[in-house]
């Protein structure tokens, strides 16, 4: 009995401490819930090293921009060094920090600072740049035949703007991109694969003006157009607003320089011959195909004329018109005209003056005869010199009667000294002087 007194207290101490094992080992596995425990399973994952993506941002001023933080350990604690140019909410929950740049006249670096519940602390600069400023969109149609801030349909017009910085001046080698917000229009490019296009991103020049070509569909009825350009560097747009104008007059729409030529010939008996005119057709639709109301009044050279800013070319030959009427005809049945006047001189026509020649060159006398040889043309008066035979005496020349002429006519040569031929040569009063010369044999 004794002995069982002393057994029973140790059995349940033993007991006890088993029972407190088992809940120990329970508790471990989730407090008697049944949830497994894997002693072998990684611990939790520690924070990255703390950063600032982008770690030296440019934002433009009154544009909103974000940095994102990364690594360390959340919330964090955002500080800016200058509140004035960077102002910042102090408390980030989450990742994202959002900046609200004020106004600066030139670039300025502002430093970030972000700390996170740890303690960590990194730093990132955004630079401050002033915000390129647009100033109007505007669209200049090329004719203003259909009104004021209007485009004719099937015609062009210029739209413009102009990107600034500080100062009001030009900012260059900017990206504008103008799109087509709404209306039957589109944009030129210089791709022949897409000639028009909806959407066109062109690059400020020098001056900081970026511009583009609209074209208007030839058969837009009357309508509002609407036009929009964003500077892509900050977001910046201007929109502009014009009207399309249904119109099928060829002369509001088609243009000629010079729309009329005049020419005047040498002398009051002669129209011009070889002169050439270009005449350069704009606006309309191209091809252009030219006619002339009197086709054989002149060469007409390019009668097709294939785009806006080319020529045709009309060349005259001779003859006299007042006017001479040329009709350009565009792809849409636009018409429109042209004029060529080309009228005599005022100066009197020069006088002609016929070849001289002495008639006839050679004849055959007695030598006790009278020979005559009629002189014309040139311009009198005439010189009459005589070569004689070499059996003549020395100083002997047969009679010329007159030797010296004053106007044309006949001259008569007789009392030939020795028979054989005698050479005259007859010599006008014209600079550069004509000559002429006759034959005279006597036997």
């Amino acid at each position: 009995m004794a002995l069982n007194r002393v057994i029973a207290p140790s059995l349940r101490l033993v007991l006890a401490t088993l029972a407190l094992g088992a809940l120990a080992l329970m508790g471990g596995c989730g407090g008697g819930s049944g949830a497994p425990n894997n002693p072998f399973a990684p611990g939790p994952v520690a924070p990255g090293p703390l950063s600032i993506l982008p770690p030296a941002p440019t934002v433009y001023a009154n544009m909103p921009a974000t940095l994102t933080i990364t690594g360390g350990l959340p919330p964090y604690v955002v500080f800016s060094a200058n509140t004035a140019v960077l102002p910042l909410s102090t408390s980030v929950t989450n990742s994202t920090v959002v900046l609200l740049p004020a106004n600066v006249s030139a670039n300025t670096a502002v430093v970030i600072t972000v700390q996170d519940s740890a303690g960590a602390k990194t730093q990132a600069t955004v630079t401050v740049s002033p915000a390129p400023i647009f100033n109007s969109l505007t669209v200049t149609p090329a004719s203003t035949a259909c009104g004021a801030n209007t485009v004719c349909s099937g015609q062009t017009a210029t739209a413009k703007v102009t990107v600034t910085g500080a100062g009001g001046v030009g900012i260059p080698g900017r990206q504008v991109k103008f799109d087509v917000v709404s209306g039957a229009f589109a944009i030129q490019t210089t791709d022949p694969a897409n000639p028009l296009v909806a959407t066109l991103t062109v690059v400020s020049d020098q001056f900081g003006v970026a511009q583009v070509i609209l074209q208007a569909s030839t058969s837009a009825p009357t309508q509002p157009a609407l036009l929009r350009a964003t500077e892509v560097t900050t977001g910046n747009q201007q929109t502009a607003q014009f009207t399309i104008v249904q119109t099928i007059d060829g002369s509001a729409v088609l243009s000629i320089v010079p729309d009329t030529v005049t020419i005047t010939g040498p002398d009051s008996a002669t129209c011009s011959s070889g002169f050439r005119i270009d005449y350069f057709i704009y606006g309309g639709t191209p091809p252009y195909r030219v006619t002339s109301t009197f086709p054989n009044s002149v060469t007409l050279i390019n009668s097709t004329v294939l785009a806006s800013g080319q020529p045709f070319t009309a060349i005259t030959n001779g003859a006299c018109v007042n006017p001479l009427v040329f009709s350009i005809l565009d792809a849409v049945g636009l018409q429109t005209t042209a004029t060529l006047i080309n009228n005599p001189g005022k100066n009197a026509p020069p006088t002609v003056v016929e070849a001289l020649q002495s008639v006839p060159g050679n004849q055959n006398v007695s030598c006790a005869n009278t020979a005559s040889v009629l002189i014309t043309g040139g311009t009198p008066s005439y010189n009459i010199t005589v070569k004689v035979p070499p059996t003549a005496p020395s100083g002997s020349s047969p009679t010329i009667n007159p030797q010296a002429p004053a106007t044309a006519g006949y001259v008569l040569v007789s009392a030939f000294p020795v028979p054989g031929t005698y050479t005259f040569f007859v010599a006008d009063s014209a600079s550069p002087q004509q000559t002429a010369s006759f034959n005279i044999t006597c036997s």
